[in-house]
């Protein structure tokens, strides 16, 4: 391939800092420096930017570069379609299109420059996952999609071709492939590693567990996590139900990219280079829990500035961690939008997950339902696929709703066949948490 000198400086600067190369004080300067050239960039080259950036007012930042620049919304990247874009695609290396779970779908064309900045984040996670888990690289993995359409097959097939890792593509909601398809072939080949969402680990769990087979039983050793929130009570349900190393493969999306990547111990690292993170405040969120919002600063094909994406989250310090990624750790809670108010109180969606999770021994799949009682107050009902030991159905449901601060009522199916099921794993982003209570008006 041949880069400019451009696209070869980013791909030096983004080595030396994997490779412990770069101060926190140069990291800091880079970042400023490099949200103006990124912002002169898009002016030049961006039809929307042209005129966002002049027409629109600015918000305040704490980050000097950022200062009176407006935000950029999913609304604003449904409206305008390809015009964001700053680049011909005639000059992109590849084009994706967001799933549309959560709206109209929107074009995600790639440069190679982005391709590559972000991909290397990728590959130095799995790079150190593979090792901490199996000491090798030979470790045949099954990449779990959601459609060609999406980048996530691409990421981990090029990550998986430069590592020397075997792999087999399996689009589980595929026609051709379909879960019971994958299913079989990851336990006729032996597979050993997982790249999928967790709707997905959880729903073959389910299948092999109606066809007889124990899903500890098979030669699956690591399984990574992405696609939709993922809470740690989540990643040690599923290393439980599957006795397998589980833990995330990186937190992104199709317009943004690998924004952070996964490690050993169950944290998401900062891709500190790509990106400027601003924590924005949400009303009702207590500390430092805000929405995330992303300055793209790698000059590709669609960089975006101050992007809101919907997504509550936290930064914290790397030394929280202990892995030796010198990356902020950043934690995602859900999306803003699924703030609901129960009992009085707001309640984020990673609460609500992880309630459901610590009141059981394994669950392999969940929904919550939010309902009004007949008097008018908040009820909660649970239905799960689970283990819960020794213990009583009332007294795992009277230990849920001590964590909700409501009455709950909840039913414990032992089995589940997932093949007539269809709430379980309709969609990429698929929804547990359902608010069915009606509007105040």
């Amino acid at each position: 391939m041949i880069r400019d000198n451009l696209h070869q400086q980013w791909l030096d600067d983004v080595d030396a800092y994997l490779d412990g190369r770069t101060t926190p004080q140069a990291l800091q300067a880079n970042g400023q420096q490099r949200a103006g050239e990124v912002l002169r960039y898009v002016a030049q080259r961006s039809a929307f930017y042209a005129d966002h950036l002049r027409s629109q007012a600015g918000s305040p930042s704490a980050l000097p570069a950022l200062d009176g620049v407006p935000f950029t919304t999913k609304d604003d990247l449904r409206a305008v379609g390809r015009s964001v874009c700053s680049l011909p695609f005639d000059q992109i290396a590849v084009y994706y299109e967001t799933t549309g779970t959560t709206g109209l779908p929107t074009p995600c064309p790639r440069a190679a420059i982005d391709v590559e900045t972000s991909g290397a984040y990728v590959q130095k996670a799995v790079a150190d996952l593979y090792q901490s888990t199996f000491g090798t690289t030979d470790a045949l993995t099954a990449i779990m999609g959601p459609s060609e359409l999406y980048a996530f097959g691409d990421t981990y097939g090029e990550v998986c071709r430069n590592l020397g890792i075997p792999y087999v593509r399996l689009w589980p909601e595929s026609p051709r492939v379909g879960l019971v398809k994958a299913a079989q072939l990851i336990n006729d080949l032996g597979v050993r590693s997982l790249i999928c969402s967790p709707a997905v680990a959880l729903a073959l769990a389910r299948l092999y567990v109606s066809q007889g087979i124990d899903p500890r039983a098979t030669a699956v050793g690591q399984i990574m996590v992405l696609g939709e929130l993922c809470t740690p009570q989540m990643l040690s349900n599923i290393t439980r139900v599957w006795d397998a190393h589980c833990t995330h493969g990186l937190y992104g999306s199709q317009e943004a990219h690998a924004v952070a990547t996964g490690c050993p111990n169950g944290n998401l690292h900062f891709s500190e280079t790509n990106y400027l993170a601003e924590i924005l405040p949400v009303p009702g969120m207590d500390g430092d829990i805000g929405e995330l919002c992303l300055t793209m600063l790698v000059p590709g094909a669609k960089p975006l500035i101050r992007y809101r994406t919907g997504d509550l989250a936290r930064l914290h310090s790397a030394e929280e961690c202990g892995c030796g990624n010198r990356s902020r750790c950043l934690r995602v809670f859900g999306r803003v939008s699924d703030v609901m108010t129960l009992a009085g109180r707001q309640v984020l969606p990673a609460l609500i997950e992880s309630a459901v999770l610590t009141a059981a021994e394994w669950v392999s799949g969940y929904e919550v339902r939010i309902c009004s009682a007949s008097d008018g107050s908040d009820q909660v009902e649970v239905s799960m696929v689970a283990g819960i030991g020794e213990r009583s159905l009332a007294e795992v449901q009277e230990q849920m709703a001590g964590h909700f601060g409501t009455s709950v009522q909840l039913q414990l199916a032992h089995s589940l066949d997932p093949r007539t099921e269809t709430g379980a794993y309709i969609s990429w982003k698929h929804a547990r948490i359902r608010d069915q209570r009606e509007p105040v008006l």
